[in-house]
């Protein structure tokens, strides 16, 4: 590797600094107008971002930003501010490639590519990491995978008939856990309840249990969630030690 390609910036940079001063003071944030489809989050695309730096270019400041030859499974981009005066910085940015397939390095290059326009001259990109197309994403175990015996039970049970669908409804469902309807489900929520019988509860602990979990089923952006019929089942375990007659206070030690 020459020496040239080891420096990051020219011999001098004071013109490129005040440029990049007067460019910054006059940069107006970039437009967040796309939105990321996991996280629901807003962030600026390239076009936004390019935008946005009209300033630089105004004050005779050029970036370009070339590809380079990488390891496996990676690219390298290499970004570069030049101004008129001959003066430059240079960064390079290596990122891993989430799918080796070409949709997935242009994915990674696009997002190196506002990363790092963002990291050379102070733009503001995003609200939020929106980079799951360049990098792989967690899995996450839904409740069936998690407690499969609980689901097998409560799937069986919400396929048995109705025997009078005209009887009013009195009062929340019965238990849908087997062998949980004398209040020994165990809670896993919140810190200070984890791995307490529900029977062992307060009744303040209770309303908040009940209020927390309605709140969580109710919320739009939790229609699709995985775990909702979690949430469910532990409400109906609420709901049916609120009504227990032989229910009493305990404050838990």
């Amino acid at each position: 590797m020459s020496d040239f390609e080891c420096q990051r910036q020219s011999g001098e940079i004071d013109q490129l600094m005040a440029a990049m001063n007067r460019a910054q003071l006059a940069m107006v944030p970039a437009k967040k107008d796309a939105t990321n489809p996991f996280f629901h989050s807003k962030y600026a695309d390239l076009p936004a971002v390019w935008d946005a730096l009209h300033s630089f270019r105004v004050e005779g400041i050029v970036a370009t930003q070339s590809p380079m030859e990488g390891p496996d499974g990676y690219i390298v981009l290499e970004t570069q501010l030049t101004h008129t005066s001959g003066q430059w910085l240079r960064s390079r940015l290596k990122m891993r490639v989430g799918k080796d397939d070409p949709q997935g390095y242009g994915s990674a290059i696009t997002y190196a590519r506002r990363y790092a326009l963002g990291a050379m001259t102070g733009l503001v990109t995003e609200e939020d990491d929106d980079g799951n197309a360049a990098s792989p994403q967690p899995t996450t175990k839904n409740f069936a995978q998690k407690f499969p015996e609980q689901a097998k039970a409560i799937d069986a049970k919400l396929k048995e008939p109705v025997v009078n669908p005209s009887a009013p409804i009195v009062g929340p469902p019965p238990s849908l856990l087997p062998g949980l309807e004398d209040g020994s489900y165990t809670l896993i929520f919140p810190k200070e309840l984890k791995g307490r019988r529900i029977g062992d509860v307060t009744d303040v602990q209770l309303t908040w249990l009940a209020k927390y979990y309605n709140e969580k089923l109710s919320a739009p952006a939790n229609a699709q969630s995985p775990y909702r019929q979690e949430w469910e089942a532990i409400l109906k375990e609420v709901w049916a030690e609120q009504l227990r007659p032989s229910r009493f206070n305990q404050v838990p030690a």
